[in-house]
């Protein structure tokens, strides 16, 4: 997860030129121009609401409209550039489960629900697959939750989630769980639907659980900040891998990336500490 900034598109622009563009007859021509009024005005109250799931409604376009912006989606026109530049604006780490990957654009309020936010700027978030893996979670009204917006919630700047590493009797088999770092924020209630609905999906735990076997093996191989040599105690250790973990959040530019969230877990799990200075040890005797 990643706090993005807005994308800088004049939606207004684009969508205008778009509507007013009489060689889209095959496709948005002159739908978008019919109905533009009321696409524009869906557009600010996105912006009003900050994104705001729970609060945007879909207006109601027709089918010709519908189809006509899903086609321009996929093959945007010149006047919808932004919508490749966006998709290659993050190609470090997904802004809405903290993969390591991008390779598509998740639409933060589905096309499919939400049609007349098909082409719009601040509704494309840069993902990977956890795009098709979430498909049309977005809300629960009974709850009152949604999923996150990268272009509006602040709190994705700051550190939300970790991991529990509880060793099993025969250790260093363990079980891995998510855990979260600040149970008092104003969103924690739509962070632990997000993570349920869109990070869970994705993979993490299975990640997490290969990047714990490959530590078991031999952990200079997957915490490239510590030495070729022994470490002297679990002071210098916890040393090495907080240096580890302020380097993965500098390098991702967020402390939710899947390699921070294990390190965290690794500073923070109780047992894991003294059980990884003398694994690292022994491979220096």
């Amino acid at each position: 997860m990643k706090k993005l900034p807005l994308p800088r598109v004049n939606d207004v622009r684009s969508t205008t030129d778009t509507a007013q563009n009489v060689r889209l007859h095959k496709t948005s021509y002159p739908h978008l121009q019919n109905a533009l009024p009321a696409v524009l005005g869906s557009y600010q109250q996105y912006e009003n609401e900050n994104g705001n799931a729970l609060n945007v409604h879909p207006i109601g376009v027709s089918d010709g409209l519908k189809e006509g912006l899903l086609k321009n989606y996929n093959n945007p026109p010149s006047t919808l550039a932004h919508i490749k530049q966006i998709r290659a604006s993050s190609p470090r780490v997904c802004p809405m489960c903290g993969s390591l990957k991008t390779t598509s654009l998740d639409h933060l309020l589905p096309k499919e629900d939400y049609p007349e936010f098909s082409v719009y700027s601040k509704n494309l978030v840069p993902a990977c697959d956890c795009n098709t893996k979430r498909g049309k979670a977005t809300i629960n009204r009974l709850t009152g939750v949604r999923v996150l917006h990268p272009y509006f919630d602040d709190c994705l700047r700051h550190r939300q989630l970790s991991c529990t590493i509880s060793p099993r009797p025969n250790f260093p088999s363990a079980d891995i769980k998510i855990a979260y770092v600040n149970l008092t924020d104003p969103l924690i209630d739509s962070l632990k639907f997000h993570v349920q609905k869109v990070v869970l999906p994705s993979g993490l735990i299975g990640w997490l659980d290969s990047q714990w076997s490959s530590l078991a093996g031999y952990p200079a191989g997957i915490i490239h900040t510590l030495p070729r040599e022994r470490i002297a105690s679990e002071m210098e250790l916890q040393e090495y891998l907080e240096d580890s973990l302020q380097r993965h959040d500098c390098s991702h530019d967020t402390p939710n990336n899947w390699e921070s969230i294990f390190v965290h877990g690794l500073l923070h799990s109780v047992g894991v500490l003294p059980w990884l200075l003398g694994n690292h040890n022994q491979h220096f005797e």
